[in-house]
């Protein structure tokens, strides 16, 4: 997806606070790192870090985890 497509969804994306991304990940202040993330790989379109992430958070909303989390010892 390009800068564009991601700044699209995510413009019209109703974000949640905290978000489970994975089994053992949990974004914490999710539109304020979205929105850092933009900015991100807008100024430094090169560095593929921000739209894995970003890309990340988007599969995160579309299909959220509902599986067990880790088991505390």
């Amino acid at each position: 997806m390009s800068f564009d497509e991601l700044n699209d969804y995510f413009s019209t994306a109703t974000l949640p606070e905290e978000l489970r991304l994975d089994r053992a990940s949990t974004q914490l202040h999710v539109a304020d790192f979205v929105k850092q993330l933009l900015t991100n790989m807008q100024l430094h379109p090169d560095n593929w870090r921000h739209k894995h992430q970003l890309l990340r958070i988007k599969n995160a909303l579309e299909h959220p985890y509902d599986g067990p989390g880790i088991p505390k010892c």
